[in-house]
């Protein structure tokens, strides 16, 4: 799982690429249960995509320029398919 910058986000959207972002919180991870539990789940999601798709993470806290990530709750795991958001899972439900 990589890293996701502004530039690359933009990039991947104008090339209508289909990947999925992981939106978490460095910070907030102490008090939100749920994104421990999705930095497990995100790797065994990894795992299952394979070649299929690109999974990247953002860190809201780390990079002031994906401020507008934040509208996405924490934590988030969003499926882009060319280019376009299609799914969006908020938290795990147990």
């Amino acid at each position: 799982m990589k890293s996701l910058k502004k530039e690359e986000f933009l990039r991947l959207i104008e090339a209508k690429d289909s990947f999925v972002l992981y939106v978490r919180s460095e910070i907030k991870k102490d008090k939100i249960r749920e994104i421990f539990d999705t930095d497990v789940v995100i790797r065994e999601i990894e795992k299952l995509l394979g070649d299929k798709a690109d999974v990247f993470y953002v860190n809201v806290d780390e990079d002031s320029e994906l401020f507008f990530l934040k509208k996405y709750k924490l934590p988030s795991v969003i499926v882009f398919k060319k280019g376009e958001e299609r799914t969006r899972l908020e938290g795990i439900n147990h």
